[in-house]
């Protein structure tokens, strides 16, 4: 009897034993380790879009410095903030300068100054989102250059005619030579217009007779319209 009962038993886990293979091989396979939420962070970091900077306010400094129908000094060059032309920083030469007869603002009274604008072309693997590849720096024609300040004047006069100046003209020798510039980075803005990512901001806009308005707006404001404003015309690109 006890061996009967034996023999039935390894019978019975003989026949057993496939039925439990095979619910072991059917268990779900362990799901591999999902890395949709590095994709997606990636996705959302390449096609993230930087939203573009507004066009300047001029109605708001215009007000601001009480400016008429045309006026004169900044309200002369707020006038021609307009019909900017599509444009871009990047000169043929990589190396843009221009020269300008500017006014600086302080608490909404100007003294007129020679405002001096470069482009520079940087490698694309330097800019940021949205960023155009070139640094832009506004700068003046410092005090003790005294010789250079007349200068500037009369090959002013030439730009305004449509003449070239002379070679020995130390204003814009001065410009072509200079090293020491600020620099910041620039990106499209609305109109047409260029932004400048320096204190205060400032904008860029580009006539078709080949003008450059300026405003580079201070960054600590006493007022609201203070900075520096300047028509200019391009001396070497």
């Amino acid at each position: 009897m006890r061996t009967f009962a034996l023999r039935f038993l390894a019978t019975l886990l003989l026949s057993a034993a496939p039925m439990m293979i095979g619910c072991e091989d059917k268990k779900p396979a362990p799901k591999a380790a999902s890395s949709s939420s590095a994709a997606t962070t990636k996705s959302v970091t390449a096609t993230r879009q930087v939203s573009q900077p507004k066009a300047l306010d001029v109605a708001m400094l215009k007000k601001s410095l009480k400016c008429g129908s045309g006026g004169h000094g900044p309200c002369e060059v707020l006038a021609e903030m307009k019909e900017c032309i599509p444009w871009t920083p990047i000169t043929k030469s990589g190396d843009g300068r221009w020269l300008g007869g500017g006014y600086v603002v302080s608490q909404s009274k100007f003294v007129p100054e020679f405002t001096l604008l470069r482009s520079k072309r940087v490698a694309a693997d330097q800019v940021g989102p949205g960023q155009i590849a070139a640094k832009v720096g506004v700068a003046r024609i410092p005090d003790d250059r005294a010789a250079e300040k007349r200068h500037a004047e009369k090959a002013l006069r030439k730009y305004k005619r449509g003449d070239v100046t002379k070679p020995i003209n130390l204003a814009v020798r001065y410009i072509k030579q200079r090293t020491d510039w600020p620099e910041s980075f620039a990106m499209k803005a609305d109109a047409n217009q260029i932004y400048v990512a320096v204190s205060g901001g400032a904008h860029l806009c580009a006539r078709k007779d080949q003008r450059l308005i300026v405003v580079k707006r201070a960054g600590n404001r006493a007022h609201p319209a203070d900075g520096v404003y300047a028509i200019m015309w391009p001396v070497s690109w």
